[in-house]
């Protein structure tokens, strides 16, 4: 990719960035609930998901899907459940904490697992993860907040991982603006459904 291309794709995804953002922040606190709860009830059918015995999930900024309703279940099915600790430079690594109190608010005020009481796991390990995401199309394109964690942290995965992002509908476009690093999930779920890259079919329950 020239100088150029690299400029224009750095404008588009800023641009969109700025779109997605104010399009989330417009949902109420109470729309953004009662969609969370939806997404994580889509989450809990998945057969990946059933099936799964290690989920990388996340907890969420404010305005982001919640899933702790969806951690939760998982942690009472008998899943080892890991969450994200962010460092410098986009590095990402995944800890399960150790009780409830084994918190700390990290990189831009997001919970995350105390270090010295979690246990760390390999990201080859995982047999799903859970990606939040600024912004999604229908072909599994992801637009983050920049800073390139999940970009550096997927590729390290199995290849036999099943990646789930969780976004609302209003955080869909027509297409992102991606580069051969962003890397494209396998499954999509929102508060209307579960989408696979491609289709225009979403299964609801």
């Amino acid at each position: 990719m020239n100088l150029r291309m690299s400029e224009e794709l750095k404008r588009r995804k800023s641009k969109q960035r700025r779109a997605a953002i104010s399009a989330r922040r417009a949902l109420t606190s109470g729309q953004r609930e009662e969609k969370s709860r939806r997404i994580c009830d889509f989450l809990k059918v998945l057969p990946e998901i059933r099936e799964a015995e290690t989920i990388f999930s996340y907890r969420a900024t404010f305005d982001e899907v919640n899933v702790d309703e969806f951690n939760q279940w998982a942690e009472k099915e008998g899943k080892i459940v890991a969450y994200p600790i962010s460092y410098p430079r986009g590095i990402m690594k995944a800890a399960v904490p150790e009780g409830d109190t084994a918190w700390t608010r990290g990189s831009y005020d997001i919970l995350q697992p105390v270090e010295e009481r979690s246990l760390f796991m390999p990201a080859e390990c995982f047999d799903v993860i859970i990606v939040p995401c600024l912004a999604f199309d229908r072909e599994g394109g992801r637009l983050g907040h920049g800073g390139g964690y999940y970009d550096r942290y997927l590729p390290r995965c199995n290849k036999e991982m099943f990646a789930v992002l969780a976004a609302f509908d209003v955080q869909e476009m027509d297409h992102i603006a991606a580069d051969d690093t962003d890397v494209r999930l396998r499954c999509m779920v929102t508060e209307s459904g579960i989408q696979l890259p491609g289709s225009d079919d979403i299964r609801g329950y």
